[in-house]
């Protein structure tokens, strides 16, 4: 009697295991197929559903991530990690509440679910319930001091309540844990901003910008407190670097026309005007 081969045991683990190496080196469609072949062999494999919808969600299909969480939950309803995949596809769908919920599902069945924290907060943080997303935060931080994410989250939060010193104390633990982290530079010069230490806020675009020249935010933001500083063509320098980086960046050729026309560069001004015109025309036409 012949054997079905597709179906002997071990066959879908070995098919995990490989969607698990492709998915490791970025081939993400051998990677899906690999986990296809997985689940059809075993239809009730939680893992692999989880996984495969993490490729999902890396390549930007949120929907059938959520799908195969789903199928991830629904066959093991104690899969905490499917819960916080799914949260993290709702929260960048835009749907926090429902994220919230998934992330409450995640830490009720592992209380020490230091991501889940982070994540539930930034979901708070996103629904303006600042209190709440520092609650989590802060548990985030007591299970894994190093936490860098859950600091710098923290002191956004700190931030958005207005509490600049307490969000500076935050950025610099990130700092101090990871001195090469861009983005939280970046965050401190805007608290920096906000309590009117403009030099200090400097130096930290500066250092935000030498970790990472290609993040179009830093540059504005430096350009904003240069214009403030009357410090027109350094400014103007910075929305180029905007503009060079992202040339469709409308807020940094209406930064960049205002710098133009304080140093009586009428005729740069008004062809950066122009674009402005061409670009938001384009934008309401897309609409």
């Amino acid at each position: 009697m012949a054997m079905n081969q597709s179906r002997l045991p071990g066959r879908s683990e070995f098919y995990y295991s490989l969607g698990i190496a492709y998915a490791a080196s970025g081939q993400s469609d051998s990677a899906i197929e690999s986990y296809d072949e997985a689940v059809r062999n075993n239809p009730e494999y939680s893992e692999a559903y989880h996984n495969r919808g993490k490729v999902y969600h890396d390549i930007g299909q949120n929907g059938r991530a959520i799908e195969d969480y789903d199928l991830a939950i629904q066959y093991n309803p104690e899969f905490s990690p499917a819960y916080n995949s799914r949260g993290i596809a709702y929260y960048e769908s835009g749907e926090n509440w429902r994220a919230i919920h998934d992330y409450n599902e995640a830490i009720r069945i592992n209380p020490e679910y230091v991501a889940a924290y982070n994540n539930r907060g930034n979901a708070y943080l996103a629904v303006g319930q600042q209190g709440h997303a520092i609650e989590d935060y802060n548990e985030a931080v007591a299970l894994d001091p190093k936490n860098v994410a859950a600091y710098s989250n923290r002191g956004t939060a700190y931030r958005a309540l207005g509490e600049n010193g307490r969000a500076i104390e935050d950025f610099d633990e990130v700092v101090r844990i990871n001195p090469g982290y861009a983005a939280v530079y970046n965050n401190r010069a805007n608290a920096y901003y906000d309590l009117g230490q403009r030099e200090k806020a400097l130096k930290d675009y500066d250092e935000a910008i030498r970790l990472d020249p290609n993040d179009p935010d830093i540059y504005i933001n430096r350009g904003n407190v240069l214009f403030e500083m009357s410090q027109f063509e350094r400014a103007t320098k910075d929305y180029s670097e905007v503009i060079r980086i992202n040339p469709s960046h409308v807020e940094a050729y209406h930064n960049r026309r205002l710098a133009y026309h304080r140093m009586g560069q009428y005729e740069e001004s008004n062809r950066d005007l122009a674009r402005i015109t061409e670009l938001t025309a384009s934008i309401n036409t897309e609409v």
